[in-house]
């Protein structure tokens, strides 16, 4: 005869497994590596026909973010952030200043 109190017990127990499970997976943010950020300086463009907000990157090349709406900052002139980005190949730009890019990582730099 099956003893039914330590098979409720097991299905307990694995249903709580899953739902730790589940919360560790997604609940978690998205970690970014500190070595591949870079450094740049917010710039306001609008004036520009097509031309919005882009990044002038530590190096002087600038690059045309298609998601600033995506990050929590406050696009203010000049304001220096720390980035990661990849380039969208499949865009093109009217504003035509830098390489149109997906930005993965934006926050304000505390230097």
């Amino acid at each position: 005869m099956l003893n039914t109190t330590k098979f409720c017990g097991l299905k307990v127990f694995a249903l709580i497994g899953v739902i730790a499970l589940s919360l560790l997976l997604f609940s978690c943010e998205k970690v970014i590596k500190q070595d591949n950020l870079q450094t740049g300086i917010l710039k306001n463009l609008t004036g520009l026909d097509g031309c919005g907000w882009i990044i002038q990157l530590s190096d002087n090349t600038k690059i045309e973010p298609v998601n600033l709406a995506d990050f929590e900052i406050e696009l203010t002139e000049n304001l220096k952030v720390i980035l990661k980005y990849h380039e969208r190949t499949d865009l093109g730009s009217y504003c035509m200043v830098g390489k149109v890019v997906e930005l993965d990582y934006l926050a304000k730099s505390k230097e």
